[in-house]
């Protein structure tokens, strides 16, 4: 469907530029920063992920080892799987870190999810999608983000009778759209914002944010073969107006020594789509199905957007016995 012009994402510069200045617009009056080139000098990760290797994936696999690649899309959602996909990334990290959240001052926990959730993908991505705004397919990466910092993430479990978010499904991505969800919805999702959101570009950025640990989503019009060579690395073919999640770089002397320059991980929303080896070079660590890295001047003219800090949930009570020796 992309080989012959399906738009997932939007492409038209207009419209890119009024999501743009909207996205800028919102982050700001939340009293965030979203040029990247500000937060990284800010925050002092310039340079942080400089000749190294980093796999936000393993943060996911932690927790949920059964979330990657998720479902395959069964419509034109791909920005909101790829959001998903940034918005999990950022949420797995922090609670791995195990530091105490900077607003609430509370270590948190990773949320109860049945396994069946997991195996979709932990996260709703139907939930954001309905923010689009409009009934057709087709979005936009800056809009995805503005979402997640206003609605909030929904986990994949039956919330209630009228809202069950289990089981991916296209048809019930397409129910709201020029039509909001109701206020009951928006009243769990946004008990989990992520707080703010950054456009980054450029290398330096990306492997930057990356590294330290930000979940990061990518919208541009890229094609690749399915299949990874001995280092899961594709190649570059083709055209298509698609979103994919980033989920690890490496820029380690050795891959910069074989390919002439860094690679990147991408996690795409088609399931296990493609073939071939998924091992890391010179690791015993595979990326996960449906993934599979590109050399960043294959990808360098894509948009980035990096998804910080998240409202997350209370960790679970631990119960202790006492015993007598």
């Amino acid at each position: 469907m992309y080989e012959r012009g399906f738009s997932g994402c939007e492409t038209r510069p207009k419209q890119i530029t009024a999501a743009n200045e909207l996205f800028d617009d919102d982050i700001r009056s939340g009293g965030g920063w979203p040029i990247g080139e500000d937060v990284a000098r800010l925050f002092g990760i310039e340079d942080y992920g400089k000749g190294k290797l980093c796999l936000n994936f393993l943060d996911v696999q932690k927790l949920y080892p059964d979330a990657l690649p998720g479902p395959a899309q069964a419509r034109g959602d791909c920005v909101s799987h790829s959001q998903k996909n940034s918005d999990l990334i950022t949420v797995a990290v922090e609670i791995n870190r195990g530091k105490p959240d900077e607003i609430s001052g509370l270590v948190e926990g990773a949320p109860e999810i049945p396994i069946e959730g997991q195996r979709q993908g932990c996260f709703s991505t139907e939930w954001s999608y309905w923010h689009r705004g409009y009934n057709s397919d087709g979005w936009s990466c800056s809009s995805s983000a503005r979402v997640s910092t206003k609605h909030g993430c929904m986990v994949r479990k039956k919330h209630s009778d009228e809202l069950d978010l289990t089981v991916y499904s296209g048809e019930l991505a397409g129910r709201y759209g020029r039509r909001s969800p109701p206020e009951e919805f928006e009243n769990i999702g946004r008990r989990h914002l992520i707080r703010t959101a950054t456009r980054i570009s450029g290398w330096e950025q990306v492997r930057d944010f990356v590294a330290a640990g930000f979940g990061c989503g990518s919208c541009g019009s890229e094609g690749f073969v399915s299949n990874r060579n001995e280092d899961g690395v594709s190649r570059r073919r083709g055209n298509w107006s698609h979103a994919m999640a980033i989920c690890g770089i490496d820029d380690r002397s050795e891959i910069v020594k074989k390919y002439g320059e860094p690679i990147i991980l991408i996690q795409n929303s088609w399931s296990n789509w493609n073939t071939g080896p998924r091992r890391v070079m010179g690791t015993n660590i595979e990326i996960p199905h449906g993934a599979f890295w590109a050399k960043w001047s294959d990808v360098r003219k894509r948009t980035y957007y990096a998804m910080s800090s998240a409202m997350g949930w209370e960790p679970k009570e631990l119960y202790r016995i006492k015993t007598r020796w």
